[in-house]
């Protein structure tokens, strides 16, 4: 079966535009390292993360330093539920009670 020419030009058409458009709905990623402050007095990172992906932490934290370009939310329960704490880009933070267990940038 062969398609018509209005057809052809109608597939040439949407397919431009798809590739034109398609970098524009991939993930985009933080630049730099978000480091948090485990209780134990040790300190994990997370370096370059994708923006709008929830990140775990191994261990509860008391602080963190987010020298990313993105905004970060820090959230008290793993799988960024619960309360959560704002934490701006290229700013750092230590809390007294809170604990955070888990993060999303953008």
């Amino acid at each position: 079966m062969q398609l018509k020419p209005v057809a052809r030009t109608a597939l040439t058409v949407i397919s431009a535009l798809l590739m034109a458009t398609g970098p524009a709905f991939s993930a985009q990623a933080a630049t730099g390292t978000f480091v948090y402050d485990r209780v134990d007095g040790t300190h994990g990172a997370i370096t370059n993360p994708v923006n709008g992906v929830c990140y775990d932490f191994d261990s509860p934290a008391f602080g963190a330093d987010n020298q990313t370009d993105t905004d970060a939310v820090l959230f008290d329960t793993y799988g960024c539920s619960g309360v959560s704490q704002p934490l701006p880009k290229r700013t750092g933070e230590q809390w007294g009670t809170y604990r955070a267990e888990s993060v999303t940038f953008g």
